[in-house]
């Protein structure tokens, strides 16, 4: 078949360029910060070169480092572009592609629709000789499909907690995923992630000496922590392995939460807007509740759509007062405003009870 240029696909080819050549295109702090989270001292000041040998070095020689930091679908990927000649593409598998590159495994070339050139990925023919029996081993897919399901407990918890000290986050990861892991392994399971993962970070008290993992939608963490001590007393709510699971599907918007259907609906139906702005504007609404935002301040920022009448106003306005008292915020430890509330009620109800004393009675 003629090579010619397809928007959705690309041709595989197999080279014998090394792969620090293709790691090089990485900047010197990404490839540093890796070697920092995996426990490889380094010195400062070295050419960017010798940063790419040891990350090659420790990275072939170590085969755990792999299925510790990248995810399944990534390496699914990978092993499909290996046995192919021709791949469908899609804008996710172009970002795969950047973060596969960081470790030497592939390459590209962007085809030119006006030459008829197509678009290229080009393998790393040393790592595939390294890699592909590993990734094809049913030892190590079961082993990513574990790996797989961690990272959705986890950024399932912090879409509820947005910040936790790591040591709680590892008991109750400990109970939900009926897992058998040390603390130092979970704490480097989520290093390893982080390196290549947007989503949270790790930071230290240095006064306390205390190990925090945050949500990067978190926009106060100092005052977030501040909030976490002052609620000291309120155990973290307890999430379910299926809902954590099926927020992090969902990427931190849960549908069941009261009012986000809801919602939606009526950005999609009513109001007209496309898909993906209704998305857009729902995820920041809920991000905004989280953080601890006012009702006043979520009706400012719907204010700004166009209503077709008062009727459709007032209904956009009920659902977004269920979201800000049905979401979870993250100061409250996952309770929504409403669960708050509640619990709350019933403390004071205890209390009230514990004013009393029963005396036994009777006849002597």
């Amino acid at each position: 078949m003629q090579d010619r240029y397809v928007a959705d696909e690309a041709r595989v080819s197999i080279s014998s360029l090394e792969a620090e050549t293709i790691m090089k295109s990485t900047p010197v702090q990404t490839v540093k910060s890796i070697l920092g989270r995996i426990g490889i001292e380094y010195e400062d000041g070295l050419p960017k070169e010798a940063y790419i040998s040891a990350l090659k070095e420790e990275f072939c020689s170590e085969p755990k480092w792999v299925l510790l930091m990248l995810p399944k679908v990534m390496l699914d990927f990978l092993t499909e572009v290996w046995e192919n000649s021709v791949i469908a593409m899609t804008e996710e598998r172009w970002n795969y592609i950047e973060y596969l590159k960081i470790f030497g495994f592939l390459a590209y070339q962007m085809g030119n629709p006006v030459t008829d050139e197509p678009n290229r990925l080009i393998v790393v023919e040393e790592m595939k000789d390294n890699f592909y029996f590993l990734l094809k081993s049913r030892k190590n897919r079961k082993l990513l499909s574990v790996y797989d399901e961690w990272e959705k407990i986890i950024t399932g918890f912090m879409y509820y907690y947005g910040f936790i000290e790591t040591r709680t986050l590892y008991s109750l990861f400990l109970k939900v995923s009926k897992k058998v892991i040390s603390y130092e392994d979970f704490l480097l399971f989520i290093k390893c992630r982080t390196s290549l993962w947007p989503f949270g970070a790790i930071l230290k008290d240095t006064f306390e000496k205390n190990e925090y993992f945050q949500y990067l939608n978190v926009e106060n963490p100092d005052m977030l922590l501040e909030y976490v001590r002052q609620h000291e007393n309120l155990p973290y709510k307890p999430i379910k392995l299926e809902d954590l699971i099926y927020i992090s599907d969902a990427a931190g918007i849960d549908n069941r939460w009261r009012g986000v259907s809801e919602l939606g609906n009526l950005f999609i139906d009513k109001m007209g807007l496309n898909y993906y702005r209704a998305t857009v504007l729902v995820r920041t609404l809920l991000i905004m509740i989280k953080n601890g935002s006012s009702y006043e301040k979520l009706q400012e920022k719907v204010s700004i759509l166009s209503f077709e009448n008062a009727q459709i106003r007032e209904e956009v306005q009920q659902a977004v007062r269920q979201i800000f008292e049905n979401v979870p915020v993250f100061e409250y430890k996952g309770y929504s405003r409403a669960e708050y509330k509640r619990l709350s009620y019933q403390k004071q109800l205890k209390k009230r009870k514990n004013l009393f004393t029963i005396i036994d009675g009777g006849k002597e």
